[in-house]
C-alpha cells in the first residue's frame, strides 16, 4: 500500500504549478498583442501601399506601443545619413542621423543586426556619438533595429 504525500508537498506543487500557468498566460496575452500589432501593421501597409508616410507613421506608433517605448522614429536610408521618416514620441529629431558606428541607429544598419544598449548615456567609449545625444536630451535605454529590403 503507498503513502500518501505530506499535505504541505501537495500545497507547494499547486502553488508551483499556478505560478507556471500565470506565466504561461502572460507569455500567451504578449504573443497575442505581438501578433495583433504585427497584424495592424501589415493591414496598414496592404491597405495604403502608396502612401508611405502613412505607413510609416502607423508602423511607428505600432512599434512604440508593441515595446511598451516613449519613444519611436523610422528612419530611412539616404546616402551615409538616415533620414526619419516617422516619428512618433517627445524626443526632439533634429535632422539626419550620420550612418556611423557611434550612433546606435547606424550600427545597425552597417551590421544589420537589432542593436540594444540599456543605458546609452553610461556607453561613451562604444557609442561617443549616441551618448552625447542621449545625454543631451535625457534618454538612456535604446532599441535599433534594422528593417533590410533586398539586402
Amino acid at each position: 500500500m503507498r503513502a500518501s504525500p505530506p499535505p504541505a508537498s501537495l500545497d507547494y506543487k499547486v502553488e508551483e504549478l499556478t505560478k507556471e500557468l500565470a506565466r504561461a498566460r502572460g507569455e500567451l496575452g504578449e504573443a497575442r498583442e505581438q501578433q495583433a500589432a504585427t497584424g495592424h501593421i501589415l493591414s496598414v501597409i496592404s491597405s495604403l501601399p502608396m502612401d508611405l508616410p502613412h505607413v510609416f507613421a502607423k508602423v511607428a506608433t505600432s512599434a512604440a506601443r508593441l515595446c511598451d517605448a516613449y519613444d519611436a522614429a523610422i528612419a530611412q536610408v539616404d546616402g551615409d545619413v538616415l533620414r526619419i521618416v516617422a516619428h512618433d514620441g517627445p524626443i526632439p529629431v533634429d535632422g539626419p542621423v550620420p550612418i556611423v558606428r557611434g550612433v546606435l541607429m547606424g550600427r545597425a544598419v552597417i551590421e544589420r543586426e537589432i542593436v540594444h544598449v540599456a543605458d546609452l548615456q553610461a556607453e561613451a567609449a562604444e557609442y561617443p556619438e549616441g551618448s552625447e545625444y542621449a545625454q543631451r536630451l535625457g534618454h538612456r535605454t535604446m532599441l535599433a533595429v534594422p528593417l533590410n529590403r533586398a539586402g
